[in-house]
């Protein structure tokens, strides 16, 4: 009986741009954006909330702290927001036909006495049109 193991190892996902893929791209960006707006908003609710509360009650060392918190957790969302503003504008510019790494995933590997782990566990990508799998690159025996 051969022993096998299953290993992970990541995937690297890339998208032939075209322009439904840009807009894709954008679109999903942009509810990015809609939803860390929403958040913020949540946070100012539930801060002023806080903040009078604590108020009435005097603790006003704990006032301030929760107010630096709420701001400092405010400024990461806003910087967050103003990076994918940014990609949003990368995006519209796009070369088309151009590879563009959407991300990468985990995915799993099996592994005998034999195999040359460098190549099992080396680069895998997978290559997409419009969510179409184009091309599967590297290593992708079982």
């Amino acid at each position: 009986m051969v022993k096998t193991v299953t290993l992970k190892r990541t995937v690297t996902i890339k998208a032939i741009v075209t322009e439904d893929f840009k807009n894709y791209l954008s679109f999903e960006l942009e509810t990015a954006i809609k939803d860390l707006q929403n958040k913020i908003q949540e946070i100012d609710k539930q801060g002023q909330l806080l903040i009078e509360s604590l108020k009435k009650e005097g603790a006003s060392e704990q006032t301030k702290s929760i107010e630096q918190q709420l701001k400092l957790e405010k400024q990461q969302q806003l910087s967050v927001i103003n990076d994918l503003k940014n990609r949003i504008a990368e995006a519209k510019n796009l070369q088309l036909e151009s590879e563009f790494v959407q991300g990468t995933i985990d995915g799993f590997v099996a592994i005998k006495p034999g195999d040359n782990l460098y190549q099992k566990l080396g680069a895998l990508e997978i290559i997409v049109k419009d969510g179409i799998i184009q091309e599967i690159k590297g290593d992708v025996e079982g």
